[in-house]
């Protein structure tokens, strides 16, 4: 594949992902994934500073982060590499670059929600002792296993298009089910197996390790675990966008 065609399948997929993110409502999504962020951990850090509940503001913010990556893979990855699948199949497009292309707006976001953390940490005395591997780690789980299961709800909505109305609903619960606004510690006899069952789970408390020390220990194996759950998850999407459908509706729609 000649490098002109590769740079037009990229620049496919990141306008895809752009127009689904951005270009349709921009100040809608100006204010939900920039400034509504910045004013909440404004608001947070400095005007509530002092009291014993915004001690562990940025554990939650990193967490929340690294959850809004898992769900904008979903919606800004995953579907739209799914809406354009005929790139993987009749231009012989590699799946790494597919890949790439996809996560474009999802790690770019990532990458500001980062970068709103940090300033607020430096704005404020807590401490920064984290290691950005593993800031890093706590991505890619998140980004790979949103990636394949937005492929897989793409696929479901073209059998189901009812599931449309129920994904929103599933994605706030997958938030409710990550330990983004409780630690893992919570769940007492149900930690391990749930670190072990959830690999969202692991990316919180690694990204939470990334900026702190104060983040808790994982059970063992627990990382490895993870990170084979989200390459399955992003592999069986890869391999469904080679499936092709019975209905030529879903096909060509």
């Amino acid at each position: 594949m000649s490098p002109t065609a590769t740079l037009l399948a990229f620049g496919v997929l990141a306008e895809g992902s752009l127009k689904r993110a951005f270009f349709q409502a921009p100040i809608r999504a100006l204010s939900k994934h920039i400034l509504l962020p910045a004013a909440l951990l404004w608001f947070i850090s400095f005007l509530a500073r002092g009291t014993a509940a915004v001690d562990s503001w940025p554990m939650l913010a990193i967490a929340g982060a690294v959850w809004l990556l898992f769900a904008n893979s979903v919606n800004y990855g995953g579907m739209v590499l799914w809406h354009e699948r005929w790139l993987l199949r009749e231009a012989f497009i590699p799946a790494w670059l597919l890949v790439a292309a996809a996560e474009l707006v999802p790690i770019t976001l990532f990458a500001i929600h980062l970068s709103l953390i940090h300033l607020a940490l430096l704005a404020s005395s807590f401490p920064q002792r984290g290691a950005t591997v593993e800031t890093l780690a706590a991505g890619g789980i998140a980004a790979a296993s949103g990636l394949g299961a937005g492929i897989l709800a793409a696929r479901l909505t073209g059998f189901r298009p009812n599931f449309a109305f129920l994904l929103p609903k599933l994605l706030l619960a997958s938030l409710v089910l990550t330990p983004v606004l409780y630690r893992l510690s919570a769940l007492h006899s149900l930690e391990g197996v749930w670190a072990m069952a959830n690999p969202l789970s692991v990316a919180t408390e690694l990204g939470r390790a990334g900026i702190s020390i104060q983040a808790e220990a994982l059970p063992r194996y627990a990382i490895p675990v993870a990170c084979a759950l989200s390459g399955a998850i992003l592999c069986w999407g890869l391999l469904t966008l080679r499936v092709r459908s019975t209905s030529f509706a879903e096909e060509h729609g």
